[in-house]
């Protein structure tokens, strides 16, 4: 029970101490009276005497007054610790009476494809932990077993190329490049004096309010290192295919000397992390092919080792940035953020940074309730002792857009009560579950509801339709989103729907029906085709951490796509998109490799499969994108990689990398096709750092330029370069024909560059 008290006018003697109540007996006239004891100077008592003619010195008139308000402010002190005491009793009625027959449960039931950790108290705890958080990482290769088995035939391996016959005691593998496994690491609030290596479509998130809240001091923490370090350039191993892995919103203080290692490549975003201690982005000498890490505190060095791009987005460095081999791109980057430069003074990467971005929107998170009230609540209702909660960051617009998001009051707070965790249908037949996944999400996505979709994988029978302003689709542990056979979108946000944030889903391509197909099949689309839509600069909407792909997992080669990300609506921003038309997919049962001598391990896509037109078209006004995006694809009877198609008339590109198809012939360059395109109808655009590659394994292929623009000069770009990778082929010019093409003598691997786009 809460303590009573009434505190009314009629009974306001209840709150009052015996001794001190305002009634009380008055034995010389034997009743009841108030204490207000005759003053002997008044005149009440004598009818002759005119009334209210007492004389009182300002002392007494003082004095009475005090006498007067006393019992009052008691009564006043007494409501005030009532309400205090009773708060928490409050709140739960509130609640209660608030709660709406179509809430969630908080907590909702966790699928075990999410699992809630909590700090260690001991060693045995330490150790179990450690245990069970390897079941997550990538699997291991020890030497032994290397040398006893048969991989070293597979991979024509030669002793010899260890350098002085040294080689690691183990490596982590690539064994799991297309697993079906999802998976997300939930830290609650605490210490966690462990190491964790972060597996393929692995996420590990810290639960508190901010990022120090969930603390890592192993001699490593959280870390990924270069795979396969016995078969791809032994010792070193390789980066380049580590993609689908992440950690967000925990701080990490390595006790090692190394610092934290992240040696990955795509869609292997850090974000809302303080590193207390050094951040490198390389592992010794393996190549990686570039990242983002955004919302961000390094405390030591910055090394991007090796990493061929990388954009870093508010962050704030307290020591040097060093490394890099072609492109680094810093957006709203406070501290020791190094000057920029254009790559072209010798060797070294070009730098472009962009210290005042207009706007930025960080990624949704989820968190623990308050402690202290989940402990009262839990008490009285017979919860567990923990809840959930959504947090939506707020845009930031001027100077406010700089720098990392930590504070509470930057965000918004939303119950999980009217949040829906999503979890894939356990139906066996597949059609019968894309029935289920769509009734079941969808349904809440119609009662205004946010999505939380817990790690898996969800084919869909239709869209999932996003109709209400500020809604948000959060998927944890890299879920994957199967599109409709029909070639409708994963996701459709439709027009005029301001502050939808999309965030932390895959999107994959299916094979398509010829019976009901759309028009034009896409991944997602934002908008409705042909209508006006320039969106709400107060309130954008957002795509941050999507990864899409054509291609890989599945075993069918004829899944397809015409365009990944179609955007009709103006002022929505992309953050970190990766867009990939996949090179290379798993091998099916008894099937072997079609290019062993670049991998035995998976089948190099060849001219007909997977096929996709285009990664993104945009036709919207003032829309922004800071990503980070690889193979994107064309397709007129061909396969192709990524390839933008942008129609807007005002946006921001900041960091963009692409590589041409490596299986197309000379019909690619006839149709005129680049890896960037600004339509004619263009009249203000900028972008910053546009990287373009050509690795035309199949065919002796020659582009005549990597980008194209209208010539206005409403349009920059800044550093914008070509590199070829391997093989055959160019890429003749940079950016509308003008600009250096390679020589003879030209070394793969060397960019060749541009400084702007009229390359002066």
């Amino acid at each position: 029970m809460a303590p009573h008290c009434d505190c009314s006018v009629m009974a306001k003697a209840s709150c009052m101490p015996p001794q001190e109540q305002l009634w009380t007996k008055d034995t010389a006239q034997g009743s009841d009276s108030l204490i207000n004891p005759p003053d002997p100077l008044s005149n009440d008592n004598d009818p002759s005497s005119p009334p209210n003619v007492a004389i009182r010195t300002p002392l007494e008139i003082r004095s009475i007054s005090r006498k007067r308000t006393r019992p009052y402010i008691k009564i006043i002190l007494c409501c005030f610790v009532v309400t205090v005491l009773a708060a928490p009793w409050i709140k739960m009625t509130l609640r209660v009476a608030s709660k709406r027959e179509d809430d969630e449960p908080n907590p909702p039931p966790l699928p075990s494809t999410m699992i809630l950790l909590h700090p260690p108290s001991n060693e045995h705890e330490i150790q179990s932990l450690q245990e069970l958080l390897a079941e997550y990482s990538d699997p291991i290769l020890t030497w032994e077993e290397f040398s006893n088995s048969s991989f070293k035939a597979a991979y024509d391996f030669d002793d010899t190329e260890v350098s002085n016959g040294e080689h690691p005691e183990y490596t982590y593998t690539s064994s799991n490049h297309f697993s079906s496994k999802r998976t997300a690491l939930l830290f609650a609030p605490g210490i966690y004096p462990i190491n964790v290596q972060i597996g393929y479509y692995t996420s590990l998130y810290g639960l508190g309010p901010h990022p120090n809240a969930v603390l890592f001091t192993g001699d490593k923490g959280p870390h990924v290192p270069a795979l396969d370090k016995f078969t791809d350039r032994p010792p070193f191993g390789s980066g380049l295919n580590t993609f689908w892995r992440s950690v967000e919103n925990i701080a990490t203080r390595p006790s090692g000397n190394g610092g934290m290692t992240w040696a990955v490549s795509q869609a292997a975003p850090l974000r809302r992390i303080h590193v207390q201690g050094d951040l490198n982005l390389f592992d010794a000498g393996a190549w990686m092919s570039g990242g983002m890490g955004a919302n961000m505190v390094v405390d030591g060095e910055l090394n991007f080792g090796a990493q061929q791009q990388w954009i870093m987005r508010n962050v704030h460095l307290k020591k040097d940035a060093v490394g890099g081999a072609w492109s680094l791109v810093f957006v709203g980057c406070e501290g020791n953020v190094p000057e920029e430069r254009t790559g072209m003074e010798g060797t070294g990467p070009s730098l472009t940074l962009e210290e005042n971005p207009r706007v930025r929107i960080e990624k949704p998170f989820i968190v623990l309730k308050d402690r202290q009230l989940q402990y009262s609540q839990a008490k009285s209702e017979g919860l567990k002792d923990y809840q959930f909660e959504l947090k939506v960051p707020k845009v930031s617009f001027g100077k406010d857009a700089s720098g990392p998001q930590f504070y509470e009051s930057d965000e918004e707070t939303r119950d999980f009560r009217r949040v829906t965790l999503g979890i894939p249908s356990a139906a066996l037949d597949v059609t019968a579950a894309a029935i289920e996944n769509h009734s079941v999400l969808q349904k809440s996505l119609d009662q205004g509801k946010d999505l939380v979709l817990s790690p898996g994988i969800y084919h869909l029978s239709s869209s999932l339709e996003v109709k209400h302003p500020n809604q948000v689709i959060l998927g944890l542990g890299y879920a994957t989103l199967i599109a409709p056979s029909n070639g409708k979108p994963c996701i459709y946000v439709h027009g005029k729907v301001p502050g939808v944030r999309i965030a932390g889903v895959m999107l994959e391509a299916s094979v398509l029906s010829v019976e009901g197909r759309a028009r034009h099949s896409c991944l997602l689309q934002w908008g409705e085709e042909g209508a006006l839509d320039g969106g709400d600069e107060n309130n954008p909407g957002l795509l941050s951490d999507v990864f899409a792909r054509v291609g890989g997992s599945s075993p069918d080669r004829s899944v397809t796509t015409d365009v990944m990300v179609l955007l009709h609506s103006g002022n929505v921003i992309g953050d970190n998109l990766w867009l990939w038309r996949a090179d290379h997919v798993a091998l099916r049962p008894g099937e072997e490799a079609n290019f062993p001598r670049i991998s035995p391990l998976y089948r190099q896509t060849v001219s007909g499969e997977c096929q996709v037109k285009n990664g993104l078209i945009v036709n919207g006004a003032n829309v922004t994108i800071p990503w980070n995006t690889q193979p994107k694809t064309k397709s007129s009877g061909m396969a192709m990689m990524l390839m933008v198609t942008s129609h807007l008339t005002l946006g921001v590109v900041y960091f963009y990398q692409s590589e041409l198809p490596y299986d197309v012939d000379q019909s690619f360059a006839a149709e005129k096709y680049v890896g960037f395109r600004l339509s004619s109808q263009v009249k203000r655009h900028t972008a910053y750092g546009i990287g373009v590659y050509s690795n035309f394994r199949d065919h002796d292929v020659t582009v005549e330029t990597a980008v194209v623009h209208p010539e206005t000069g409403g349009v920059a770009l800044r550093n914008i370069f070509t590199v070829k990778l391997d093989n055959m082929g160019e890429i003749s010019s940079i950016v509308n024909g003008r600009g250096p093409g390679p020589t003879p003598d030209l070394r793969r691997g060397v960019p060749l560059r541009c400084v702007n786009s009229s390359c002066s």
